[in-house]
């Protein structure tokens, strides 16, 4: 028999259950080649629809705007903005979607998820019957893609006013985020960086890469080697760990330039060999400088580093039907790392990796893994920044070595307030435990819960910021059930719903629900989906469900007031 368990509750305080959710920092997603934000979209359809993150905000970028792949350039190559083509306009920048990607709305909208966009097949003007304009847009340079991702970063924290970005990258997406986060120029300074003066002006909290060549591919086809057809475009030509042996070259085979550093002349063309696009690898407009490769070995450049205060997910895929070689169809296993001597993923004590069966055209699909890679560090120095009197949502997910105890840490500036209350809530999500330190980071609470929704009211008094850790304990399913997490201005408090004007009860496999008052009754399922909904009048209503075992919210609507109860069905 089926059961209904009822338990009703009222939460005094500004939170909206149904509202839209929001993550404490947005996520950007970043396409590999020839790929474009279609790269995520069932990831982004999941974070949109089972997690109700808003719709999919998307951030058109052209990578050759001139139109000429033999010459490579920054200022004339990278559009971000309307321009006009050979008498066509070009529409780029901003744009979004709901439920339909061709059916689109210029600007964003109020969300936490947003993807680049590099292919010019996706770009109003830049396609069509009587015009192709830009070829390879989505092949273009990794230094374009660098420097193209720091001005969608900017944009996303002008729009959103947060502090941070997380940076989710697919394939040689990977290598455009380490192109922004480590490009220096002969001074040392971040030439791609949102603040370069700044010494966390890259305003990026979390990276995930995800099949990522790190230590390169040479998977394609290659232009250098004799016999094989030509794929010779900027980004295959950034991504090669070796070429075959040229004239220039003084190293034999010579050493993929973009990755491990050497001379542009190298693999310029001449009458007996025909090669990439273009050697101009900085895209200055020359092709003949010493280019300092992002790679030393098996790791970052020591000389050019990945910066230490953010925190970074390695996630690597073997496809078992890959013959002749271990790794995702496109990249071996060894080369979608970055890793030291030890075989310790690196930077050392800053990373991490997943191990996942995807082949690597299906991976930006992996929304299981992709949401592992969120995972909010636990060190209170990598906190992530809440806003006071507003509610986020996170996940409680198996960690990298499969271990079930996730942490996640918070803080959030208290602005002379002496009492603050926190609300955590959501059934299953698999939080179970608190701890709160001042801003010394010094414990100051810990209680563990069983029932939610859990309140606590907090003295801040002698406090600028407080830090928050939750816990709990994950399973293969937590993910699919984020908590809620809000900290507020003001005291907060559960009570009992006694006085209640309508009542839920189970009778005769039939659920009766008993309304005192005219109305509209809503039950949704813990992805956000409603799986119920009619309007009511006075009396008593049998209403056959027929819902699987879960937890639902039912939500009762009536003279502009609301009754909201959970129902667990086992």
């Amino acid at each position: 028999m089926i059961k209904y368990v009822i338990i009703f509750f009222v939460i005094i305080t500004n939170i909206d259950l149904f509202a839209q959710n929001k993550t404490p920092y947005p996520i950007i997603f970043v396409h590999g080649l020839a790929g474009s934000d279609q790269t995520f979209d069932e990831t982004m359809e999941y974070l949109k629809n089972y997690c109700n993150l808003g719709n999919i905000n998307v951030f058109d970028i052209v990578l050759n705007a001139d139109n000429d792949n033999d010459s490579s350039l920054l200022s004339k190559d990278v559009r971000y903005t309307d321009f006009i083509y050979s008498g066509t306009n070009i529409n780029v920048g901003r744009r979004n979607y709901k439920d339909d990607i061709a059916d689109f709305t210029d600007g964003w909208a109020k969300s936490s998820i947003f993807a680049v966009n590099f292919k010019e097949e996706r770009i109003r003007g830049a396609y069509g019957i009587l015009n192709d304009y830009f070829d390879y847009s989505n092949q273009a340079a990794i230094f374009k893609q660098g420097f193209a991702l720091g001005k969608l970063i900017n944009e996303v924290l002008n729009y959103t006013n947060a502090k941070k970005v997380i940076l989710v990258g697919h394939s040689m997406g990977g290598l455009a985020i380490r192109e922004y986060l480590q490009r220096t120029n002969q001074i040392g300074k971040h030439v791609n960086w949102v603040d370069p003066n700044l010494p966390d002006g890259h305003k990026v909290a979390r990276v995930i890469t995800y099949g990522t060549p790190h230590l390169g591919s040479n998977t394609g086809f290659d232009p250098t080697k004799s016999g094989t057809p030509d794929q010779n475009t900027e980004a295959m030509r950034d991504m090669k760990w070796v070429y075959d042996s040229f004239t220039n070259c003084t190293d034999s085979p010579a050493t993929g330039i973009y990755l491990f550093g050497g001379n542009e002349y190298c693999i310029q063309s001449n009458d007996s060999n025909t090669t990439f696009f273009n050697a101009d690898i900085n895209c200055n407009g020359q092709e003949h400088d010493s280019i300092v490769g992002i790679c030393y070995q098996t790791y970052d450049n020591p000389d050019m580093p990945l910066p230490l205060d953010i925190k970074y997910t390695w996630i690597t895929s073997i496809w078992f039907d890959w013959q002749g070689m271990i790794g995702d169809g496109a990249v071996a296993i060894d080369r979608q790392w970055l890793y030291n001597n030890n075989n310790e993923p690196m930077p050392q004590g800053l990373a991490d990796t997943l191990l996942s069966n995807y082949i690597h055209t299906s991976e930006g699909g992996d929304y299981y893994n992709i949401i592992r890679g969120l995972d909010i560090p636990e060190d209170l120095d990598f906190a992530y920044c809440l806003n006071l009197d507003t509610t986020y949502i996170e996940w409680i997910t198996l960690q990298s070595n499969l271990q079930n105890l996730d942490e996640d840490a918070f803080y959030v500036n208290v602005n002379n307030n002496n009492e603050i209350g926190i609300i955590l809530d959501n059934f299953g999500s698999g939080i179970g435990h608190i701890d709160v330190y001042n801003e010394n980071k010094q414990n100051i609470f810990s209680d563990d819960f069983f029932f939610l929704p859990y309140t606590k009211n907090i003295n801040s008094k002698g406090n600028n910021r407080l830090y928050f850790k939750i816990s709990g304990l994950a399973n293969s399913q937590t993910y699919k059930i984020p908590y809620s997490i809000g900290i507020f201005s003001h005291n907060v408090s559960i009570k009992s719903n006694n006085n209640r004007t309508n009542s839920f009860t189970y009778f005769n496999n039939e659920f009766v629900f008993k309304n005192r008052q005219n109305g509209s009754l809503e039950i949704i399922n813990l992805y956000g989906q409603l799986v119920f909904c009619k309007q009511f009048l006075f009396g008593t209503q049998n209403v056959r469900l027929n819902l699987p075992a879960g937890l639902y919210i039912a939500k009762y609507t009536y003279n502009n007031n609301q009754e909201i109860s959970k129902i667990i069905i086992k």
